[in-house]
């Protein structure tokens, strides 16, 4: 109520309990203050809240398409230009009320009016703690990485560059990497690795069976026969999920899956294997690219008909975190997950885009480095797309295309 008297005392204020699990947890809003951000629901067709909820990036419904698409992107900076103060000992400095509300624990006074540093090592259990979605055991290794000898050549590469960094259509043949999937209603992204296998996110494919599953290569407009080379669709024979793969109320961890064919795929000049990174490569600072049919604004249940694709930046994943942090979410980037994407928003991977690829070009061989997986709505300012770090599980990933 607008023109209600000050309150003396702080208040209770109740959020709604999450979609997975059902929890409710108390908060305390201070008068004059507006309330703290409802946790994330873990539905992706749940839109239209000015809420920072965590939106995963596959879709459930079948929206009506597109027929063509020119979205128009501002130029962005990557600089970090949080006022973070001083450098504290222990946590970050952040201001007193967003470290209170993200379950941090204030230590020493740090730069600015009511900034102190905030250590979130001590969060309590519930809150997105580090060691309370830890993987239980070290990660085993796995062996070297191996590639398939024609992978990572694209005849349009050039043509590709030129169109991403003006935010246009990727272009026929531009990524012939890029899978569309299809589980049941639901609708991902994917990378084609080498004859028989597909990666794409672990939360895609995780409760569904091989029989469930469709895999298109070749596309680039949906459902459209103009392209002057024809897609094909493949069964799927086997679904191997990450070992790690878990459902969380944030980001999922390890998300990360294979996909075999159940027939050798043949190559052609719009379908060819992507190129797996080397074990623990870091990519920060370094311009991706994001491909998939995924939605142009955040809450659309629109899709383009056309392949779209964008540059983003690798960031590092304390400055994820930071930057989350300032809009109130408190996040936590694990090892196995990367960032990417602008301080001011604008570009980024949206719903319909999950399992898709951020690429890297190097050499005149296109890398997987990431894999869509996860977001707090999308293009919005603070709140960079988040990915499987690819890198990271790239030994394992390489063990089950080659066993």
């Amino acid at each position: 109520i607008k023109n209600r008297p000050r309150q003396r005392r702080a208040t209770m204020w109740l959020t709604p309990a999450r979609a997975r699990i059902h929890d409710v947890r108390r908060y305390v809003r201070f008068p004059g203050l507006p309330p703290p951000p409802v946790p994330p629901y873990h539905r992706p067709w749940d839109y239209g809240s000015r809420s920072p909820r965590l939106v995963f990036r596959d879709h459930q419904l079948d929206g009506p398409q597109l027929p063509t698409v020119q979205p128009s992107w501002a130029h962005n900076s990557v600089v970090d230009d949080t006022n973070q103060g001083e450098e504290c000992k222990t946590g970050t400095c952040e201001s007193l009320i967003v470290c209170w509300i993200s379950w941090g624990k204030v230590t020493t006074r740090c730069d600015g009016f009511l900034h102190y540093c905030c250590d979130y090592s001590t969060a309590k259990s519930g809150s997105s703690s580090a060691s309370s979605s830890a993987p239980p055991t070290p990660l085993p290794i796995y062996g070297p990485v191996s590639n398939d000898p024609r992978c990572g050549l694209s005849v349009k590469s050039q043509a590709a560059q030129r169109r991403i960094v003006g935010g246009d259509e990727a272009g026929f043949g531009s990524f012939p990497w890029q899978a569309y999937i299809r589980i049941g209603s639901s609708r991902c992204g994917g990378s084609l690795v080498n004859r028989y296998h597909v990666v794409t996110a672990g939360h895609c494919v995780a409760r569904a069976s091989a029989r469930q599953v469709q895999v298109t290569l070749g596309d680039y407009v949906i459902n459209s026969a103009v392209e002057p080379l024809p897609a094909y669709t493949y069964g799927v024979r086997q679904i191997s999920v990450h070992p790690y793969f878990k459902f969380t109320p944030q980001a999922d961890r390890f998300d990360v899956a294979v996909l075999r064919l159940d027939r050798p795929v043949q190559y052609m000049p719009h379908i060819a294997p992507i190129c797996l990174p080397t074990k623990g490569e870091d990519f920060l600072g370094q311009f991706g690219w994001a491909a998939g049919w995924g939605a142009l604004q955040p809450g659309s249940r629109l899709r383009p008909k056309t392949l779209q694709a964008v540059d983003v930046p690798v960031i590092d994943n304390r400055l994820c975190e930071r930057w989350h942090r300032s809009n109130g979410i408190n996040v936590v980037i694990y090892d196995e997950m990367m960032c990417a994407g602008y301080r001011t928003g604008t570009k980024d991977s949206c719903q319909g885009d999950s399992g898709g690829p951020l690429m890297l070009e190097r050499s005149g061989r296109w890398y997987l480095i990431g894999i869509v997986s996860a977001g707090y709505s999308c293009a919005q300012r603070g709140q960079p797309g988040i990915y499987h770090r690819v890198a990271h599980t790239v030994d394992w990933i390489s063990h089950i295309i080659n066993s």
